[in-house]
């Protein structure tokens, strides 16, 4: 079995931890939208983490396609438009490091080999074995939808955040939010693009001073 071979069945190991602790991450169905005051909480929210622009968040990711899946830690860093993200192979497997800006991407593998493309897509599919567009997702995992693209569906629970988003070929369900520093952020994310399931469970934010 070749290195990435060995990588990715090591993921198995840590899926079932992570399906475990996020037993609940399923698609939920969403609740109907509606009402001016709930729009005004979803704008006055909608603007306020929208204007968040540097973050880092860690947590643990679960991918399922088919039969098949793994788990991995990530901590995601984020700079207006430019991404760093580190996705943690368990079992000492080593660590993808993935780092895009307006002049590309470019991947270092575990084994010190160094990849570029044009898009996360291309090198996490190639490389990783799955992937999700990150130029999307860096709203998505904030409970934003991006705001460059059409929205298919936009759903809102009462206190006006968002809980479900269809959004280029993806459905994104929020399933928990967590108050940081008086800014409602998301714990839990479901991904769904057709087999392709995504689960992230977000275990901390880090930003900046106020």
């Amino acid at each position: 079995m070749n290195r990435r071979g060995v990588w990715q069945a090591a993921l198995v190991v840590a899926l079932a931890a992570l399906l475990a602790a996020c037993a609940n991450l399923s698609a939920p169905r969403a609740p109907a939208t509606g009402g001016d005051e709930r729009s005004e909480r979803w704008r006055a929210h909608r603007d306020a983490v929208a204007a968040l622009e540097r973050y880092t968040l860690t947590g643990r990711v679960a991918v399922q396609r088919g039969d098949e899946g793994g788990g991995a830690k990530l901590r995601w860093r984020q700079t207006g438009a430019d991404s760093d993200l580190r996705i943690m192979a368990p079992l000492g497997q080593g660590t993808f490091k993935l780092v895009g800006n307006a002049g590309g991407v470019t991947l270092s593998a575990p084994d010190g080999k160094q990849y570029a493309a044009a898009s996360f897509e291309a090198l996490m599919a190639a490389h990783v074995g799955w992937s999700f567009p990150v130029d999307g997702a860096r709203y998505w995992v904030r409970g934003l939808p991006d705001p460059r693209l059409p929205e298919d569906q936009l759903v809102l629970d009462e206190q006006g955040r968002l809980t479900d988003l269809a959004q280029a070929g993806w459905r994104i369900s929020v399933l928990e939010y967590r108050d940081h520093g008086g800014l409602a952020l998301p714990a839990r994310l479901f991904l769904n693009a057709g087999d392709l399931k995504i689960r992230l469970a977000i275990d901390g934010w880090s930003l900046p001073a106020p």
